[in-house]
């Protein structure tokens, strides 16, 4: 009798485990096939080595403690081949770990990707196709010349961006 209820017992769970693996490889395929990406914030300066490094941490580090689903990429318009060792430096200080950070051209699919675009005193490419607004923040100084002074600026900025991103996150789920 033990061993017969060992079989059905064995057999019980043949008929949920098979199933419950095919449905879930079904899903697994048709999440595949969707595009379920995370909403991003493109920043954007010249040498994509300092300013938009900045930026993008810090939005980063705010909107995941303000729970926003958002997250954030830098480029440059004119890459330079590694991080700006001011701006690498500053950010390691603040506790912001940058290795495999690694200045990047901006390409189109970037800001057709990007639910917002923001340039830190550059212009995108020629012949880059926006559609949306791109804002631009070209009073920011240099954070060669100031660190502090540069990354408070920015962060000020950042801050205000994702708190605006917050308020639009509850109007959107109010009116659902």
């Amino acid at each position: 009798m033990k061993t017969n209820a060992q079989s059905v017992l064995s057999l019980g769970l043949v008929f949920l485990v098979v199933p419950g693996t095919l449905l879930n490889l079904s899903f697994g395929q048709i999440e595949k096939g969707t595009k379920r990406s995370v909403p991003t914030v493109l920043f954007v300066c010249e040498h994509g080595a300092a300013k938009s490094v900045i930026a993008a941490a810090y939005f980063d580090k705010l909107a995941k403690e303000k729970g926003l689903p958002y997250r954030a990429t830098f480029r440059g318009a004119n890459p330079d081949a590694v991080l700006n060792p001011v701006a690498k430096r500053g950010l390691e200080h603040d506790g912001i770990d940058t290795s495999g950070c690694k200045p990047t051209l901006v390409t189109q699919k970037d800001v057709e990707e990007a639910s917002r675009v923001v340039t830190l005193g550059c212009l995108l490419p020629a012949g880059t196709r926006v559609g949306q607004q791109v804002t631009d923040w070209s009073d920011i100084p240099s954070p060669s010349q100031n660190y502090s002074d540069a990354r408070d600026q920015i962060r000020k900025r950042v801050g205000k961006l994702v708190d605006d991103l917050a308020r639009e996150e509850i109007a959107v789920k109010e009116t659902r």
